[in-house]
């Protein structure tokens, strides 16, 4: 593989940065992971540029910069860093070096970077490629090789032991026998790593286009028991079933915890758990909880799971919960469209996961209520907002604000869920004082 850079595949940004930082008398090197991904016809999602300057230097040029790990010689432009050449001792931490020297010579820097193909850097203005240590020799093999010992790397952030196997499927490399050795001798580690830093090698792996692998990988390194137990139960199946969806993060985190957890009765207790030990948004946990309750192929819905459905004047006209329409609409109205076609490829994917054909009970009926949906004039959510407030039910009914006001628009969403066409301010009159009737 050639080391050859064409300047004109480094952005107007990074190329300015670097710019301004020969400028102020620096030497400035593109490095790490824009450089592997350029070498290999990639477009890279951020940019690291290292320069030969304090970080104090670096922010005089750069005085606007966030200032976030400066102690670490870095300083932040947006999507690019600028990183002061440095030298790193004694991990205490599983992550941070004890001891941090500044000034060292380009090729002293790359020696503490994790993989040979992280350890390259290029020149901008004189376009030589410095690999001092056959990155560019192992991106020809497709190898992935650490720069040293891969134990002593492992040891030093047990972190790049996920990275491996990452980068081994993101990029589609080999593991040196060195660094699978060493995955085996050192896996107990990531034990001590906190959540959240595990969740970002584990959310790259699972949006990538090589999940099933990445999934059989966990496992078979003896990773996943450590990280991901619940792949455990069915890694196989759980691999399918992920590469059977896109890659949205919600939509495969309910298809792997589905599967893991299929039966359970506890699942919001389950689910609350695992947000906990990966220390996961409020929303995300909310949202994977429902579509996990309703995950079974095989099943219909989890009717504890609609909210106010199963109020009142629902409980004397039974076969609401047999209308694909009714269904869907409620879905519609409570978790949105976005939600809904979150939970048929939930289904689906598990099923195709499991190695049936067809299309299952639960797609069927979903389904059914989306063309019904489709074809009707009010097919949104605020298309199924009450036409009535609060306050119009206490001027109408003649009531204090209380609980009778909330049981009128529970019951008014009810006759609006089953027949949309109701929904307007005459109409849902007349439904109101019916209902008030009967109460009486």
């Amino acid at each position: 593989m050639q080391g050859h850079i064409n300047p004109q595949r480094i952005p107007f940004k990074v190329r300015a940065i670097a710019s301004a930082l020969k400028e102020g008398g620096g030497q400035p090197f593109i490095v790490g992971g824009s450089i592997r991904d350029i070498l290999l016809g990639k477009i890279p999602s951020d940019w690291d540029i290292a320069v030969d300057l304090p970080p104090g230097d670096v922010l005089a040029i750069f005085p606007g910069a966030c200032t976030v790990g400066i102690e670490f010689g870095r300083v932040s432009l947006g999507d690019v860093d600028v990183v002061s050449l440095r030298a790193e001792k004694d991990y205490e931490d599983r992550r941070h070096p004890a001891k941090v020297t500044f000034g060292v010579p380009i090729d002293k820097d790359l020696e503490r970077r994790d993989f040979t193909i992280n350890a390259m850097a290029w020149d901008p203005f004189s376009g030589e490629v410095f690999d001092p240590y056959g990155g560019l020799e192992d991106l020809k093999c497709r190898a992935l090789s650490t720069v040293g010992g891969p134990l002593n790397r492992f040891q030093e952030d047990p972190l790049r032991i996920l990275r491996a196997v990452r980068f081994k499927n993101t990029l589609g490399f080999n593991l040196d026998s060195r660094v699978t050795q060493a995955i085996s001798e050192s896996k107990a580690l990531l034990a001590q790593l906190p959540g959240e830093r595990i969740f970002i090698e584990l959310k790259n792996l699972l949006l990538s286009p090589s999940v099933y692998r990445g999934v059989m990988d966990l496992y078979d390194y003896g990773i996943s028991s450590i990280v991901l137990p619940e792949i455990d139960k069915a890694p196989g199946a759980i691999g399918r079933s992920l590469a059977a969806c896109r890659p949205d993060l919600t939509v495969r985190l309910a298809v792997l915890l589905g599967m893991a957890w299929a039966g359970t009765p506890q699942v919001s207790d389950d689910v609350e758990r695992f947000k906990c030990r990966f220390n996961l948004p409020a929303g995300l946990a909310r949202d994977i909880t429902w579509l996990v309750a309703n995950s079974s192929p095989d099943e219909i819905l989890n009717k504890e799971t609609l909210r106010g459905a199963w109020r009142g004047s629902r409980k004397e006209e039974p076969g609401y919960y047999d209308d694909p329409g009714y269904i869907i609409r409620r879905i519609v109205y409570h978790w949105g469209t976005h939600q809904l076609e979150r939970l048929f490829e939930v289904k689906h994917a598990i099923w195709r996961g499991s190695g049936k054909g067809g299309i299952p009970k639960g797609c069927l009926f979903l389904a059914s209520g989306m063309w019904s949906l489709q074809q009707s004039k009010a097919c949104g959510a605020k298309d199924f907002e009450v036409a009535l407030d609060g306050a119009d039910i206490m001027k109408v009914l003649k009531v204090e604000q209380g609980c009778i006001v909330g049981q009128a628009l529970d019951y008014l969403e009810e006759m609006v869920l089953r027949n949309p066409e109701v929904n307007n301010r005459e109409s849902l009159f007349k439904i109101l004082l019916e209902w008030w009737s009967k109460q009486r």
